[in-house]
């Protein structure tokens, strides 16, 4: 049987909630479009499209949500190559010890509120690392709301014509297609 997210599939009683599904007042529904697959009382959806999932080694997009003096929080929005986002947004650290091969005192010198990086996964418990060539913000604006330009190694605003020291990725400026 075809289901689409939302689709009523029975009660607590009767099953138990497997992968692609959710509980609510003891209702079973589906969480994901595909086929129903019931296994000793386990109802579950083969999802019809690859749902992806965010593991140790993956490269991933990401909008930093706060920022301290020796780590940031990531908010994982997509996975590199992937057409479809994660079913849900999960948070990473990002320690200031993966920013650079350089000692980093504090991470608000090269990483800002809402830039978008792009990042490696690094264990398990959702650690990440800009470290390397590739990684660290492909998008972001000025406090004053102007667009950043990259000239030679320093990001100027086209606004206030400030400079800002960040960790630049290889991708900055639109060489990299994240959306």
């Amino acid at each position: 049987m075809e289901v689409f997210p939302g689709d009523y599939l029975g009660c607590s009683e009767e099953f138990l909630a497997g992968e692609g599904v959710y509980e609510e007042d003891g209702k079973i529904y589906a969480a994901v479009a595909g086929k129903v697959i019931v296994k000793d009382r386990k109802i579950s959806i083969k999802p019809e499209k690859e749902i992806p999932k965010i593991e140790k080694g993956d490269e991933v997009i990401g909008k930093v949500v706060d920022v301290k003096k020796k780590f940031a929080l990531v908010e994982l929005l997509k996975k590199v190559n992937m057409n479809r986002s994660p079913p849900y947004y999960d948070l990473a650290l990002l320690p200031a010890s993966e920013i650079s091969e350089k000692f980093v005192e504090d991470v608000s010198e090269f990483l800002s509120h809402e830039d978008i990086i792009i990042c490696k996964v690094i264990d398990e418990n959702l650690r990440i690392s800009i470290k390397g060539r590739d990684y660290g913000v492909i998008k972001t604006k000025c406090s004053c709301g102007g667009e950043l330009v990259l000239e030679e190694d320093k990001l100027k605003c086209s606004k206030c014509g400030k400079t800002n020291r960040k960790k630049i990725s290889s991708y900055y400026g639109g060489a990299f297609e994240w959306r």
